[in-house]
């Protein structure tokens, strides 16, 4: 359990601080998975960024402020997908009705996929929405 003071913070926290921290926290948590993979060390990124590496550790531990760039050049560097945007795709109903589902784009997997309404009856006897992948 928190203490009250935590819990107090906490709730007086803006939610944009609470997005961003989150962000932060998922961009340096991806960056650090890269360079296990590729077998880098910070000190090997600092060199291939023309970066002291006191400067790559600052962006890894939450004291910089990432840029698009920086974050383009870190994708180039480290050749793979740091941030992914997910695509919205509209599913209609035969009623008429629009839905949207999240697709996430993998650079291994093809999500080029043609997506098919299909109506199932639950024991209710309402009408839930499932999408099928073809």
């Amino acid at each position: 359990m928190r203490s009250k003071v935590a819990q107090r913070i906490l709730a007086e926290t803006p939610e944009e601080t609470k997005i961003f921290a989150r962000l932060y926290a998922d961009i340096v948590v991806r960056v650090h998975q890269l360079l296990k993979e590729k077998g880098f060390s910070q000190k090997d990124l600092a060199d291939k960024l023309e970066k002291r590496p006191s400067e790559i550790n600052k962006w890894l531990v939450g004291e910089h402020n990432f840029t698009l760039r920086s974050l383009a050049k870190l994708e180039a560097e480290l050749g793979d997908t740091i941030i992914n945007v997910p695509h919205r795709k509209t599913v209609s109903s035969t009623e008429g009705n629009k839905t949207y589902i999240t697709v996430y784009k993998n650079a291994h997997i093809n999500t080029d996929v043609e997506y098919i309404n299909v109506w199932k009856k639950s024991k209710a006897k309402s009408k839930t929405q499932i999408a099928n992948v073809s």
